[in-house]
């Protein structure tokens, strides 16, 4: 009962963010993005980061070319805010809005050290690399153009 409240909750807040798309079409994305996220037994979903950047273009073009994640979304006119996502890791992109570049985002993934080889083969911005940390993660830091950190953790042994 209680997730079902929260659904509804989530909803209703979502669809007041949605916008309108082309040709006067209603987008959702916002909505979308909750309800990916919201599953019937969670008081509180997962959280996807904003992150501030600069420019949007260039960070969804640098998100896609050298971290592999897909463009979902984007609004605005011109476009200011959007959503990348790789697996089932999401990210907001706010051109100079919400908060200050420089955040951070922790994402987990089943081979680090796979992942690593892949980043660095196009050109990623490598913070540290692979490290077995006292905490029994394998961990990398990646950087954004504009300062945002995502922490990749993983399992030592894959």
């Amino acid at each position: 009962m209680r997730g079902t409240s929260i659904a509804i909750a989530a909803l209703a807040l979502a669809a007041g963010l949605g916008g309108l798309g082309c040709k006067g079409e209603r987008r959702e994305p916002l909505r979308e993005a909750a309800m990916r996220c919201l599953h019937d037994d969670a008081e509180i979903s997962c959280a996807v980061p904003i992150l501030n950047v600069r420019k949007l273009a260039a960070s969804q073009r640098y998100y896609r070319e050298a971290l592999g994640f897909h463009v979902d979304w984007e609004d605005g006119d011109p476009a200011d805010f959007g959503s990348v996502s790789r697996g089932h890791g999401v990210l907001f992109l706010c051109q100079g809005c919400q908060g200050t570049p420089g955040a951070w985002a922790m994402m987990f993934t089943p081979d680090v050290d796979r992942l690593y080889k892949e980043f660095v083969a196009h050109n990623a911005l490598i913070r540290m690399p692979p490290t077995t940390m006292p905490w029994h993660l394998r961990e990398m830091h990646v950087s954004d153009p504009d300062g945002n950190v995502l922490r990749f953790g993983g399992p030592v042994e894959h």
